[in-house]
């Protein structure tokens, strides 16, 4: 759980330039 949050966290920056809304953005990390 903890390693996929800091997961999460680095693709929100990598994202973070682009505005994706957070619902989507959960879709796209729980594949």
């Amino acid at each position: 759980m903890l390693s996929k949050q800091k997961e999460g966290k680095k693709r929100m920056k990598a994202i973070g330039n682009v505005n994706v809304p957070s619902d989507v953005f959960i879709k796209m990390v729980a594949r």
